[in-house]
């Protein structure tokens, strides 16, 4: 049982890295330069390069001399040798490398047989600022489902959004060294995908790029032409709350055109242009305002609950106006359509 756990460990951990070399392969050649240079940062922090790259070979010796060992000896699968059962199977090997060398290499015995299980090592003062550094331009990727693509490989009965944050939740406990699985609300704040489509990006079924493409026509034929916070965020490639700082702070920004249950609702149209560089209408704040109506103006016009209300719009009931569209789930109506039907209505 001991050695299954060791080889399924060894299993995802090759698995993260092939993972991270396919990310790595996507990336632009500059995103790809960056990430080499955070990465050899990460190694050459302590002097020159020259110095740093043979220390960083001296270390990698450290470690193929402890794995010796231990198969020499025959430990079981992860376990390494201490610095006495090490020390005796160097001189029946008779290996040069003495267990003070590697300690003062790796400055303490239990981190070089961390590395040489594969396992996470202490990182360095200036490793963890590089880190914290680098970490302070971060583009979104999938990154974000990482914690997802977790989860799947234990073979939930269930997909849901309440068992995967419960898991995450007790998995984030177990492995506080570990980077954190995003909980639903998170990734969804970073990605603007639909869960279904979280998953499928999880399983590899599709890209993020062409989730991202799905949920931009979706949103777009969905909406009617509207774009709301989470469309600016789809149509830019930003969070949720990147988008909402974008939008107040740049002032070249095109103006929303209403409101909808107090969020601001622009043209797509005029946001794709605007990320696209071209010319777009210029608009006053709130000008169709006036022309739209939400759910309430129409319970009160029919008669009926909020819970009617959706139940007619799902069944697509003629006792109700048909909706213009839907934004962030949110049904809405033009008052010049929800005129005619009234007229209509009347008439019959």
């Amino acid at each position: 049982m001991h050695g299954d756990a060791v080889l399924d460990d060894h299993r995802a951990r090759r698995r993260a890295r092939e993972d991270i070399m396919l990310k790595f392969g996507e990336l632009s050649w500059q995103d790809q330069y960056k990430v080499y240079e955070v990465i050899q940062g990460y190694f050459f922090h302590f002097g020159p390069r020259a110095d740093a790259l043979d220390e960083l070979r001296k270390r990698a010796e450290c470690v193929k001399a402890v794995q010796r060992a231990a198969k020499h000896l025959g430990l079981p699968e992860g376990e390494m040798p201490g610095v006495q059962q090490y020390e005796r199977a160097r001189k029946e090997l008779g290996m040069e490398l003495g267990a003070w060398t590697i300690e003062r290499r790796w400055e303490a015995w239990s981190e070089v047989c961390k590395a040489a299980r594969g396992e996470r090592v202490r990182m360095s003062a200036p490793q963890r600022a590089l880190l914290r550094t680098a970490k302070g331009y971060k583009t979104k990727g999938e990154e974000w489902v990482a914690g997802v693509r977790e989860w799947l490989e234990t073979a939930p009965p269930y997909l849901r959004c309440d068992d995967y944050d419960a898991w995450a939740e007790a998995r984030n406990e177990e492995k506080p060294t570990q980077p954190p699985a995003r909980k639903v609300a998170t990734i969804r704040d970073a990605l603007g995908l639909t869960w279904r489509e979280t998953i499928r990006v999880a399983r590899r079924d599709l890209s993020l790029a062409e989730a991202h493409a799905r949920c931009k026509k979706a949103l777009k034929r969905e909406s009617g032409g509207f774009a709301s916070l989470h469309g600016v965020a789809v149509i830019r490639g930003l969070t949720l709350s990147q988008a909402r700082n974008y939008t107040r702070a740049d002032r070249t920004f095109p103006a929303y055109v209403f409101t909808l249950h107090g969020a601001r609702v622009w043209h797509w149209d005029d946001v794709e242009a605007h990320h696209q560089g071209k010319p777009f209408p210029k608009r006053k704040r709130g000008e169709m305002q006036g022309e739209v109506v939400d759910s309430s103006h129409i319970t009160r016009l029919c008669g009926l609950t909020h819970n009617e209300l959706y139940a007619a719009i799902s069944r697509r009931s003629p006792q109700i106006p048909r909706p213009a569209g839907r934004i962030s789930q949110y049904p809405y109506w033009l008052r010049a359509d929800v005129e005619v039907w009234s007229e209509q209505h009347r008439a019959a």
